[in-house]
């Protein structure tokens, strides 16, 4: 058994927050404190917490269920309950975590939609059988994963590959990795091209990077391989130029995450494409969190959807600046909430719009 059976750590945010009724959340990082999709995830979320004058502990849990867990109730074991948490719903867990905040009525925001249909059905939606259970933010994974396969697809159209052969490497089995590739089916069943085959990476670059070269060796002619993760889709990227593959030439592939290393390997052109913008759902959980906390929205909505865009080179260099933290610090977060801005008819949680408005 791993030496580290639970990694727990808390990390407490108070320099720059008011130290008197300032309202206290949980955010709980699914992964580890260096993974570098979900840490661009903490980092909004603690930023958005000092525009939103809000106390932020966090737990990590360690890329597993069982983890995550133990961790939500370490920390509630020893700290006062805090007045929201914000985390995901790993797969399998049937709401093990949502119903400890429960019992301690806690109220919480849920991230992504991973739980299968089955799990789904357990669960219910926010509010019905968990009354504590606020809202589920998520973007629509199957809209984004139809709109990965669209860019692939026709930038091998452009290169002369009419019908290409289409493998796909998932992350876990489970709501999000099916939905994101049901969006890829549903695009190939409308356009020339055959899925040959769906593996599951479960988020391992060096998974990954095992399973593209089987790929390749059993399919020589595969010209798209599309990637449930940024991490996945690099190690792919890597594997496939080992096997003399050119990629944007005979080799397409794309992600999901704008990890800034894609972005880079998208500049550089040694990845295709990304579809991103879900680092800033940490931060849009803390703004209805705090829109609930000051009766603004607790009849409005439970279940928010933003908007994904895709990155590639004739973009790449207007999207890096707002991926950078840095560069948020002129944003104030109070703007996106209906507390401070009573002319919101909804959320503006749109990455093209904002990337209009600031960038």
């Amino acid at each position: 058994m791993k030496n580290h059976v639970i990694l727990f750590a808390i990390l407490y945010v108070s320099s720059c927050f008011s130290a008197h009724g300032a309202m206290r959340v949980l955010f709980v990082n699914p992964s580890t404190a260096g993974d570098p999709f979900w840490h661009k995830v903490e980092t909004f979320a603690v930023q958005a917490a000092g525009d939103l004058d809000i106390n932020l502990d966090i737990v990590y849990g360690d890329g597993h269920r069982e983890f995550q867990h133990r961790a939500i109730a370490r920390y509630l074991a020893t700290h006062p309950a805090p007045d929201y948490a914000v985390l995901i719903n790993y797969p399998g867990g049937s709401g093990q975590s949502m119903q400890l905040l429960e019992q301690r009525e806690v109220y919480f925001v849920t991230l992504e939609e991973t739980l299968s249909q089955q799990e789904r059905e357990l669960v219910q939606k926010p509010g019905k059988r968990f009354h504590y259970w606020l809202a589920e933010l998520s973007h629509d994974n199957q809209h984004a994963g139809q709109q990965l396969a669209s860019f692939l697809h026709n930038k091998a159209v452009e290169q002369g590959i009419e019908s290409p052969l289409v493998a796909a490497i998932g992350g876990h089995y489970g709501g999000e990795t099916n939905l994101r590739v049901n969006g890829l089916r549903d695009f190939l069943a409308d356009h020339q091209g055959q899925l040959v085959q769906v593996v599951h990476g479960r988020w391992q670059q060096e998974v990954a990077r095992q399973q593209t070269a089987k790929l390749l060796r059993r399919y020589p002619e595969l010209s798209i391989i599309w990637c449930a993760s940024d991490a996945m889709a690099l190690a792919a990227a890597q594997q496939a130029q080992q096997h003399g593959k050119v990629v944007n030439k005979d080799m397409f592939i794309g992600g999901f995450d704008w990890l800034a290393d894609s972005l880079s390997a998208i500049a550089d052109g040694r990845q295709t494409a990304s579809v991103g913008g879900h680092f800033l759902m940490g931060a849009w959980a803390l703004v209805k969190a705090y829109d609930h906390r000051f009766s603004v929205s607790k009849s409005s909505t439970q279940e928010v959807r933003f908007k994904l865009a895709i990155a590639h080179q004739g973009n790449v260099k207007r999207i890096l600046p707002l991926v950078d933290p840095d560069n948020w610090q002129q944003i104030d977060f109070k703007s996106y909430t209906r507390t401070h801005n009573s002319t919101l008819d909804e959320y503006p949680f749109d990455l093209q719009s904002i990337l209009n408005q600031h960038f």
